[in-house]
């Protein structure tokens, strides 16, 4: 399978197992238990906190598509005294030990994490600060574990690519959340005008051709049969671990 289509093709799956965790209640509470702020302020210091005690600017840049104003918020939680860089790696383990949960008995862990340690270790990380970090945490030894945080990795890497393109074509991040997840969506990442409504379904389509090209390059390390072999494996972890 060529890098193109493989890019194209784990998207979805990895985008959405990776996502699963951000989603969890069960995942919320643990936070709390481990120290992290109640709510949103578990998210945004957990999952931005891996680029280390960064200033307010830096954390709404790789944000990205949330408003602005959510971010400050949560950056500075009044219930919390655990710095962003403290909070990652709770942040992380959470992803961790949610991960084993939602791969429980997944067959393909293993190898999962294998081809996905190549993909996130070789990967160029200019200006990708918020995958270098996802990159960087410590990694667990189990299967289940590991796959799961390295697909985390390999979520934030295209997401990464993602905003590049975004920027390099000048298009709105809202108009993009609208787009892709609707009102609900936007409102969930703290927008409340909505005014400039979705774009045009050409420039989004033109948007995620240039991101599966930019995210293919990351999946050259591969050999053809190696990133026909992801696809297969990243399709059915998100089967099982959806399930």
């Amino acid at each position: 399978m060529d890098a193109l289509t493989a890019a194209h093709h784990t998207a979805t799956p990895i985008g959405d197992l990776g996502a699963r965790f951000m989603l969890d209640g069960l995942a919320y509470k643990r936070g709390a238990e481990l120290g992290l702020p109640s709510g949103m302020g578990t998210y945004v210091l957990g999952r931005l906190g891996v680029m280390g005690d960064v200033d307010l600017d830096a954390a709404v840049a790789a944000a990205f598509f949330w408003n602005p104003d959510t971010i400050a918020t949560n950056w500075s939680a009044d219930d919390s005294a655990v710095t962003p860089s403290a909070a990652a790696p709770l942040y992380g383990q959470v992803c961790v030990e949610r991960g084993r949960v939602y791969l429980a008995g997944f067959e393909g862990a293993a190898r999962l994490a294998e081809l996905l340690e190549r993909v996130v270790d070789s990967a160029d990380d200019t200006d990708a600060d918020l995958f270098a970090g996802w990159r960087d945490l410590e990694r667990p030894t189990d299967p289940e574990g590991r796959a799961y945080l390295l697909t985390q990795v390999a979520r934030e890497l295209r997401f990464c690519r993602h905003v590049t393109v975004v920027q390099a074509a000048g298009a709105n991040p809202l108009a993009l959340v609208l787009t892709k997840g609707g009102e609900a969506n936007a409102n969930l990442f703290g927008w409340n005008d909505l005014s400039c409504g979705p774009l045009d379904p050409e420039a989004h389509a033109s948007i995620e051709a240039a991101t599966d090209q930019a995210a293919a390059a990351d999946l050259q390390c591969l050999t053809s049969d190696e990133r026909a072999e992801l696809v297969e494996l990243a399709s059915a972890a998100l089967a099982h671990g959806t399930a």
